[in-house]
């Protein structure tokens, strides 16, 4: 995956900004902060890189993160487990390398606790339990080297941990069958769960049988989405829960996308009430006086302008304390007339407020120019004014929408440049 400490800067302020999920589902909201957590952790399953940053932020905030890799000649297996309270999240990585795609390809039915191959041809097949014989390898090398043993043990230890089981395509398809792994180890629905993205069934109608009331399976996939239907044709079938999403308007991307489905889990958490807000006692307390944010003409579309405005002023929220929000959220401006744009009115208001600084932010998107699929490069200037309207820093971010969507880059380059403004602000 592109850009790999960008994606891992991007899903730990996800991460960082929401509180942590209460222990149990129990209404629309805890659901939609459940799923958004499994969406970024199966995002941040897909790198062998584990950067700094997603560390130290997620360290920050109690959260826990052990990498799991494991490797044998029929498979290498990635996978994370993120801890915090009474909640476990094992991640497990989608397709990335070649031994990934031989795991896809690998489609022999098996049984499930033994390797007696079905005939390929054979069609008689409704009353016998297979697997996916790539899914089911990949699996059992996740659990392997003891780990089955420590959830257990970690359950038994606590009974209201709750594990979550997730990933996206290949991932979701071989967390489904670890679930199974557990439950026939003892775990119960209680503790046990699974959500999974886009991921393709991984057995037969008998197997959906006995394990659709022994394992909590929701399925979240993308309408459009064709990866979910494939391996029908050999007789494998989907079980648990359904949960269909549409992609955005403004998005160019395939939907089987793991960006695709963040960006859906992202909407879908804030459309329930969820918030991009946390508390935190490390904010800077310096009064800034913020201009609304100047968006450049005919960039953006209209169903993206209002979740991308809310985000990135909710970042500001997080960083610092003595915020006075112009009263209009936003402005539209022309590219041609930014150098001569006049910011006098917001310095006037600063000083009216008691200000000590301005803060100017000028969000563009624009297409990438030969580009195949319509991706935009969206970037964020940050200027900072005295209230004599002296500016005193200028800087600025970009991030190309061919690995996130629009709104993902767009929280991305404010997050970017959240380090510079803060110490510039601490030291002045």
């Amino acid at each position: 995956m592109k850009n790999l400490l960008i994606m891992h800067c991007f899903l730990a302020v996800l991460i960082f900004f929401m509180n942590m999920p209460k222990v149990s589902a129990e209404n629309e909201l805890e659901t939609a902060e459940i799923r958004l957590v499994c969406a970024i952790c199966s995002m941040g399953a897909y790198s062998d890189d584990e950067s700094y940053l997603m560390r130290s932020m997620l360290n920050e905030r109690g959260w826990t993160i052990e990498k799991i890799t494991q490797k044998n000649n029929r498979a290498y297996a990635r996978a994370y487990l993120v801890s915090k309270n009474n909640i476990k999240v094992l991640a497990i990585a989608g397709t990335e390398n070649l031994k990934d795609v031989e795991v896809n390809f690998r489609v022999g039915r098996v049984h499930l606790n033994d390797n007696f191959t079905l005939n390929p041809y054979e069609k008689n097949i409704r009353d016998k339990i297979f697997v996916h014989r790539g899914f089911r390898d990949y699996a059992d090398l996740v659990l392997s080297d003891g780990l089955a043993e420590r959830l257990k043990n970690s359950v038994e230890n606590n009974p209201n941990e709750i594990i979550y089981l997730t990933g996206h395509s290949l991932g979701g398809s071989v967390a489904t069958i670890v679930a199974i792994r557990l439950a026939d180890s003892g775990f119960s629905t209680k503790n046990l769960k699974v959500i999974t993205f886009g991921a393709p069934a991984v057995g037969s109608r008998e197997l959906a049988k006995n394990y659709s009331d022994k394992i909590e399976l929701t399925r979240v996939v993308m309408r459009g989405d064709v990866v979910k239907k494939s391996l029908r044709a050999l007789g494998y079938v989907q079980f648990g829960k359904t949960l269909e999403y549409r992609q955005n308007s403004s998005s160019e991307h395939m939907e089987h996308k793991m960006a695709v489905y963040l960006d859906c889990t992202i909407r879908d958490y804030l459309s329930s009430g969820g918030t991009l807000r946390y508390e935190t006692q490390n904010k800077i307390a310096t009064p800034i006086y913020v201009a609304p944010i100047h968006l450049v003409k005919g960039d953006f579309h209209s169903d993206d302008e209002k979740i991308i405005l809310n985000a990135l002023d909710d970042s500001l929220r997080n960083n610092f304390s003595n915020l006075t929000f112009a009263p209009v959220q936003s402005v539209k401006i022309n590219e041609k007339k930014i150098l001569d744009e006049d910011f006098d009115e917001f310095v006037a208001a600063s000083k009216n407020f008691g200000c000590k600084y301005v803060l100017i932010r000028i969000l563009r998107a624009k297409k990438i120019r030969d580009a195949q699929s319509g991706e935009k490069f969206v970037t964020l200037e940050e200027i900072i004014l005295d209230t004599n309207g002296v500016p005193l820093s200028m800087q600025t971010s970009g991030e190309s929408t061919a690995e996130l969507t629009i709104f993902e880059a767009a929280i991305a380059v404010q997050e970017n440049l959240k380090d510079n403004i803060r110490n510039f602000l601490a030291n002045n």
